[in-house]
């Protein structure tokens, strides 16, 4: 659990400075709630629907002082071509009473769901975080719990963090408190779903039985109170797994939060081709990428920021968008959480995605899932598509952190069950997301035996089967 614990550490701070009163000029914040695009889960679906076409959906978690910060940051990612975004709306200032919202708090989260509702963005809010429940007992450093700051504590409703899980006046309050969010909240077109609680394992004293048992109580008050019925989830740190969790029916999809922390040595991309592909199989529920990284430490003397960490996130974006996931990117310090770290990484990787958008934008996800391929020894990656449309990734398999080096990669092999007569194959370079070549491959014996051409570190894939 400890590789996993600094990821999330300053999302408690969202909002939590003097700067509240900033704020967008009313005219620029007007809400378009009946317009805009419309964004969905359909019952059985493993993507989200966006005006009706299934999407793979490229996102950010990004974080602001106030309402202006946030609406630069939703500029910068409607202006990529990115469509959500995750936000922790979990802040509880030193005058708030327990089981209610601080009414200035709540007017500036109104402002940015303004704004986000402005530029066209989907927005999963974050209700509670575990940084507000953690007391610095167990491997959290201190400064990171803020347990002795929580007007529950303060206001004597709870001894313990863990009284959150049990049947207690805290959690009762608490609950009234989400419930006010969802019923103020209800008629938001940008919301696409709600996440009752990012990290529930790091909680002090958390259990899973107990975790269960309170996510299940909160489902339960979102959905009498959201008029739209939206989704839920809940996650965990890292990519930990309480399978109680992942099986209720609280939960409409799945959350992970892979970080290529410690054992996994940074290999990000194969951490999310594994874990999303496992999810998929043993839960059968959609999974949903949270927050993610090269590490979870603070961006100093990390592979965040090597000097070809930015070849390690591409591949991450990349893998993801064949992994299965319903969405990638999603990173943590550089979308804005490197401002706690007085790195900038943000502007480095403003565009880090911009060619998996050009790949992406005219393909529907619709019935996609992960398919079976055979690759040469020299190969990862991964393919996904359905009877009509087939994606593929694939890197050198020696392009891996620390170095990550760059070399010319041949004689490639790529072997996959494919039906029809002939299927047309378009080559991409996931530099640019730009097409190279295309030509006619034939079927044998149910099979596509593809031969890659020439690459350097990545080359993508489209297979479309002919009529």
């Amino acid at each position: 659990m400890k590789a996993y614990i600094q990821a999330g550490l300053f999302a408690f701070v969202v909002l939590a400075t003097g700067a509240l009163a900033s704020s967008i000029p009313e005219s620029q914040t007007k809400s378009n709630r009946g317009e805009g695009p419309r964004f969905e889960l359909l019952p059985g679906g493993k993507f989200f629907r966006v005006n009706g076409k299934t999407e793979f959906m490229l996102g950010r978690n990004p974080v602001g002082m106030n309402a202006t910060a946030f609406d630069d940051h939703f500029r910068n990612i409607a202006a990529a071509g990115e469509r959500l975004v995750r936000i922790h709306f979990n802040y509880m200032p030193p005058n708030e009473k327990p089981g209610e919202i601080d009414a200035n708090m709540l007017r500036v989260w109104d402002q940015v769901l303004d704004a986000a509702e402005k530029h066209g963005l989907a927005v999963l809010p974050v209700l509670d975080v575990w940084s507000n429940w953690n007391n610095g007992s167990g491997d959290v450093p201190s400064q990171w719990a803020k347990w002795d700051n929580s007007p529950f504590k303060r206001g004597g409703q709870a001894l313990t963090p863990s009284e959150l899980f049990d049947d207690t006046p805290c959690r009762s309050l608490w609950l009234q408190r989400l419930k006010k969010f969802v019923s103020h909240w209800s008629n938001r077109r940008a919301i696409v779903a709600w996440e009752i609680f990012s990290e529930l394992d790091l909680v002090t004293g958390a259990t899973e039985d107990r975790a269960v048992e309170f996510v299940e109580r909160a489902a339960g008050i979102i959905r009498t109170n959201d008029l739209w019925k939206r989704p839920i989830t809940a996650s965990q740190a890292g990519i930990n797994d309480w399978p109680k969790l992942a099986r209720s029916s609280a939960l409409d999809f799945i959350e992970i939060h892979p970080y290529a922390s410690g054992q996994f040595k940074g290999q990000l991309d194969s951490l999310i081709l594994s874990t999303v592909r496992q999810r998929l199989t043993k839960y059968g529920k959609p999974v949903f990428i949270g927050e993610c990284g090269l590490s979870a430490s603070s961006p100093h003397n990390t592979l965040d920021v090597a000097p070809h960490a930015r070849i390690g996130i591409q591949h991450a974006i990349w893998a993801s968008m064949v992994s299965g996931a319903m969405n990638g990117r999603m990173l943590w310090w550089q979308d804005g959480y490197d401002i706690f770290e007085k790195v900038d990484l943000r502007s480095q990787y403003e565009q880090v995605a911009a060619p998996a958008v050009a790949f992406l934008q005219d393909i529907d996800f619709n019935g996609f899932k992960p398919v079976s391929c055979v690759l040469s020894n020299a190969l990862v990656g991964a393919m996904i598509g359905n009877d009509k449309t087939i994606l593929g990734w694939f890197r050198d398999a020696q392009c891996e952190p620390p170095e990550w080096p760059i070399k010319l990669v041949l004689g490639q092999t790529v072997t996959l069950d494919a039906s029809g007569h002939s299927w047309q194959i378009e080559y991409f370079d996931p530099a640019t997301g730009q097409s190279n070549n295309k030509s006619l491959l034939a079927t044998q014996a149910g099979r596509l035996y593809i031969v890659l051409p020439e690459f350097k570190d990545v080359i993508a894939i489209r297979l479309m089967r002919q009529k």
